[in-house]
């Protein structure tokens, strides 16, 4: 300790415990806390990639404050895909809203505000297989372990004092 001090060394189970719980807090965090990018008027599109697994979707909504056309474009390993760009209108009534099934590879879109509109931008991807839930999967195992470890180390506690102050006697009497 950095006073000069000793501690315990701390007990695998509560070392399960906080690798546990860290896992399951922290993946929550970066998976589901999804924030709309806002796009003010006159600012450059907004673009993005990502690697892909076949199966896995798009999904992207546009609101404007203003009514205005956006236009979505979408490639796939480079090359445009089939039926992409896109252009719908949208306003604060009304969503722009597009999906693509991708078919595996980097995938990269762009969205085109048209006019002088501030806009709020929702990209969601939503893959095809457990590998987004692998995490909290796995998170869970460890708290789970952990605690059974608890356990056992409550059932199988010993009361004999392991730790003892020895005095030695005074030399100078």
């Amino acid at each position: 300790m950095a006073g000069g001090g000793t501690a315990p060394p701390m007990k695998m189970s509560d070392v399960l415990l906080l690798i546990g719980v860290s896992l399951l807090v922290g993946t929550l965090f970066i998976q589901e806390w999804d924030q709309t990018k806002v796009i003010k008027a006159g600012e450059d599109p907004l673009e993005g990639t990502s690697r892909t697994f076949s199966g896995d979707i798009l999904e992207i909504t546009v609101v404007t404050k203003n009514g205005t056309d956006v236009e979505f474009q979408i490639y796939e390993d480079g090359e445009e895909v089939t039926g992409f760009p896109v252009t719908k209108f949208s306003d604060s009534n009304n969503k722009a809203e597009v999906s693509y099934e991708s078919e595996g590879g980097k995938l990269s879109w762009k969205v085109v505000v048209k006019s002088e509109a501030d806009a709020e931008i929702d990209v969601d991807l939503r893959r095809a297989y457990f590998l987004n839930y692998l995490p909290y999967v796995l998170g869970a195992l460890i708290t789970a372990a952990g605690v059974a470890k608890k356990k056992t180390d409550l059932q199988n506690k010993d009361d004999t004092v392991l730790d003892a102050i020895i005095e030695g006697e005074d030399s100078s009497k």
